[in-house]
């Protein structure tokens, strides 16, 4: 059994490979529940690479989740015999992971391409949304709910995650006008399906434009995260305390102002072409039930709601337009 430089850093230490049978309930259970909850989903592909896997029982110190997926060994390690059988948001997140790391390279090192996420010679880019695209497919898995939440200053509608609701809300707007099969397909087959569907819907420089803003969400999160841990520090003094907080109040507008851009180009490349075709007040009708049900995934900030702003305006000019 490899123990590789990995696991010793980890401190994950191998006690046994899973039997056939073993991983048989975990392919089978986990396409099973996909294909349940997603119905268009068809689970062959998934089973298959599950069935491919090395799965082992570890001992896992408590400080790292009960299940995780090491690249160095290919292989996923669970956390005691009694979670082999617990297939839950932690064991689809680490599955996915070594799927995607096990399309065309067969687990030699990292591949170039792990679903949205794409390496290249000196950059990285879609590392954000391939992460958010994850938790927010495994959300829907686990049917969680639509509901209000408020993260830097948004007011969000959206399935609960607590790993990343902000990138999985402004997400969920995106899979909303180009659907969530492309976005399913790319993270567990690394295809350029989703790329390709949001860049004929609306082109290729805002495809380039919806990845940058992903990774400059993260990194800002990332910052605020930190520097709010920061200020808990006892021994840090009144003048560093009011630069962390200036420097989150910065990261928190970035998050703020990336948000709303994606937004409004979601919504204006989605409705823009609804208002254009309308004719009549049938054509009206219709046009506010879609907004009715898309407002429901609209992100505001202190109560301006740019959405209906941008709604009402151009209702005004269909209704000059139609008398």
């Amino acid at each position: 059994m490899e123990i590789s430089g990995e696991l010793k850093r980890y401190n994950i230490k191998p006690i046994r490979e899973l039997t056939e049978e073993e991983i048989e309930y975990i392919a089978t259970e986990t396409t099973k529940k996909m294909e349940e909850m997603i119905t268009e989903f068809n689970g062959k592909h998934m089973y298959k690479k599950i069935k491919e896997a090395k799965i082992y029982v570890a001992d896992i110190p408590e400080k790292f989740t009960k299940v995780n997926y090491i690249v160095s060994t290919n292989a996923i390690y669970i956390r005691g015999v009694e979670n082999i059988k617990v297939i839950d948001e932690v064991m689809f997140h680490e599955i996915f992971h070594y799927i995607q790391c096990n399309q065309e390279n067969n687990g030699e090192g990292m591949p170039k391409q792990m679903g949205l996420c794409k390496f290249g010679a000196y950059n990285i880019k879609g590392l954000a949304i391939n992460e958010a695209a994850m938790q927010l497919i495994i959300a829907m898995v686990f049917n969680k709910k639509q509901e209000n939440h408020h993260y830097f200053g948004i007011q969000i509608k959206s399935i609960y995650n607590q790993y990343f609701p902000i990138l999985c809300a402004i997400l969920q707007q995106v899979i909303y006008v180009i659907g969530h099969m492309p976005l399913l397909k790319s993270i567990l087959e690394n295809s350029d399906d989703f790329e390709d569907a949001f860049e004929k819907f609306a082109g290729k420089n805002a495809y380039e434009f919806l990845l940058s803003s992903f990774d400059k969400m993260m990194k800002a999160r990332d910052t605020i995260v930190e520097n709010n841990r920061l200020m808990n520090t006892k021994t840090l003094n009144k003048n560093k305390k009011k630069i962390l907080e200036k420097e989150i109040n910065i990261y928190v507008k970035e998050i703020q102002n990336h948000f709303l851009a994606i937004q409004k180009l979601c919504y204006t490349e989605y409705f823009d072409p609804m208002f254009k075709k309308a004719k009549n007040e049938n054509d009206i009708e219709a046009l506010k039930e879609e907004v009715k049900k898309y407002h429901e995934h609209i992100g505001v900030i202190n109560d301006k709601d740019d959405f209906m702003i941008y709604v009402q305006k151009q209702m005004n000019k269909l209704s000059k337009k139609i008398k």
